[in-house]
């Protein structure tokens, strides 16, 4: 409930469904359907307010896609 009052909750939930959509699209999207979500996952990272969530969530994408690692949560 911090987390909520504070505003901070799109700090955790915003990062974890971006991640979560890229897994989808590693796993499971065509090509189109890739291409349309990356787009949308690059600019959503534009939205996430604090620098270091920004900056973790887009390696952990990164990470994702390239198939190094899965299952990344804040």
């Amino acid at each position: 409930m911090e987390f909520c009052k504070s505003g901070q909750i799109s700090n955790y939930c915003h990062p974890n469904a971006l991640m979560t959509l890229a897994e989808y699209l590693a796993d499971y999207a065509s090509g189109p359907t890739k291409e349309k979500g990356l787009r949308l996952i690059e600019r959503e990272l534009g939205n996430i307010s604090s620098d270091a969530i920004r900056t973790a969530c887009k390696e952990n994408v990164g990470h994702i896609l390239s198939g190094v690692g899965r299952d990344f949560r804040f």
